[in-house]
């Protein structure tokens, strides 16, 4: 064999000894079965059902406000010569407020009266002049009038100088005070702002989504309290009105809400809490909303193989931290924080989540 042909033949060799590695390695990959993936256990913190009150309910705070605010305002305009009650003074009806000027009033009175007195005199004598058929009757009706025009002027100038003491036209307490002493008072100026502090109340503003909830308002609790002045003390109120109509600017509707007043004395414009307990479920088995996956689901740990399982949320009931579960969960293991990566019967690490 020369060598040409010698040559040619290693060749060959060699591109079927290549061809065939190939072959044998193409087939191990194609029909070697793959690894079997290795699930390494996830950490996940994990929780157990207790038994809590739940409460769908809305927090909101208002003003306190008295059930009646009067605004008193000068009837005859004078200088001022004394205030008598000032801002917090609990006033009660009938109470002189502040005093104006009366001089000009006390001689307006006086000229009255004495206009008055002479008509009355007058009247008096055409009478006797009438019965003696010496005075016609249109003498005695004239005189008659005149007496009862003056009689009504000086009535008139006794009011306007009552008008001069300020008197409160209610029991209450006074909540703004406008003018001092020595400023001119005017019909056109208010003096005082007094509120009748007997029944308080509150007023909160609900968004429109809650409007069905007060539909039916006898099955609505309503709590007061006053935190603000450091008063931990929580009343139970009574829900007086709801408004029958939507604000198109706020979309939202008026509460009223009595507050009690029994043993306490909370001051008018304080600022309170009020909670509206909409619907309530005691006593029940619950997790925290935590527990619960962004689809829904809620994930059970088997305490002996450490795998999860996925259930569907129960719907019974929920507030705004807790949701309700059946009784055949109390003693379950679930999954607080780590579920977005799990998967059915993923094998977990549990540790106490602590909620």
């Amino acid at each position: 064999m020369d060598t040409q042909s010698r040559d040619r033949l290693i060749v060959l060799l060699v591109i079927s000894v290549i061809l065939i590695l190939f072959v044998i390695l193409w087939v191990r990959y194609k029909f070697t079965p793959d690894p079997e993936p290795e699930h390494r256990p996830i950490p996940v913190s994990t929780v157990q059902p207790v038994i809590s009150d739940l409460r769908e309910e809305l927090v909101l705070s208002a003003v306190l406000e008295a059930e009646r605010t009067i605004i008193i305002v000068p009837k005859v305009a004078g200088t001022i010569l004394e205030i008598l009650a000032e801002e917090g003074s609990v006033v009660t009806e009938g109470e002189i407020l502040a005093h104006i000027d009366p001089e000009p009033y006390l001689l307006e009175l006086q000229a009255a009266e004495s206009a008055w007195l002479l008509a009355d005199s007058s009247l008096s004598r055409i009478n006797r002049i009438h019965e003696s058929s010496g005075a016609s009757r249109q003498q005695l009706d004239e005189a008659q009038a005149a007496r009862d025009a003056a009689y009504s002027t000086y009535e008139l100038a006794r009011m306007r100088f009552n008008y001069s003491d300020i008197r409160s036209p209610v029991s209450g307490l006074v909540l703004r005070r406008f003018s001092d002493s020595g400023n001119l008072a005017s019909p056109d100026q208010p003096l005082f702002i007094v509120g009748d502090d007997t029944d308080p109340q509150v007023k909160v503003r609900i968004p429109e989504k809650y409007w069905h909830s007060f539909t039916e308002p006898g099955s609505i609790k309503v709590l007061v309290s006053f935190p603000a002045g450091g008063d931990e003390t929580i009343l139970e109120s009574e829900l007086l009105r709801v408004s029958p109509s939507i604000s198109p600017e706020g979309k939202t509707f008026e509460v009223t809400c009595s507050v009690p007043t029994d043993g306490k004395s909370w001051p008018i414009g304080a600022r309170m809490r009020v909670e509206i307990i909409l619907s309530e479920k005691k006593n029940s088995w619950s997790l925290p909303l935590r527990s619960q996956s962004s689809d829904g689901g809620i994930w059970i740990v088997d305490s002996d193989s450490f795998t999860v399982s996925r259930l569907d949320d129960p719907g019974i009931f929920r507030d705004n931290e807790r949701f309700a579960v059946p009784a055949e969960w109390a003693g379950g293991i679930f999954v607080l924080d780590g579920h977005h990566l799990l998967q059915e019967g993923q094998i977990v690490t549990p540790f106490d989540g602590g909620a």
